[in-house]
């Protein structure tokens, strides 16, 4: 399905300009796939396989041994301080 496109102009500095025109070539991609490609990566929400974010995949990989270790999880790590 394709979805309607909105077009816009943009001013880039020379260096900007100069890396997207070399990616371009490199990738054989227009401009403006690229700035599109830049800023779905940059705004859209990463998730796992299941939907959620990947970061919670580590949740409970580990045992602290202490009934209070999520929330005194600094003192646990690094020692009461004095």
């Amino acid at each position: 399905m394709e979805t309607v496109k909105h077009r816009t102009q943009i001013s880039l500095d020379d260096w900007q300009y100069q890396v997207l025109q070399d990616e371009s070539r490199k990738t054989r991609k227009s401009l403006s796939a690229l700035i599109r490609e830049m800023i779905t990566e940059k705004f859209t929400v990463r998730t796992g396989a299941n939907g959620r974010d990947p970061i919670f995949d580590i949740v409970g990989i580990g045992a602290g041994g202490h009934a209070t270790t999520a929330r005194d999880h600094d003192a646990v790590l690094y020692g009461k301080k004095q």
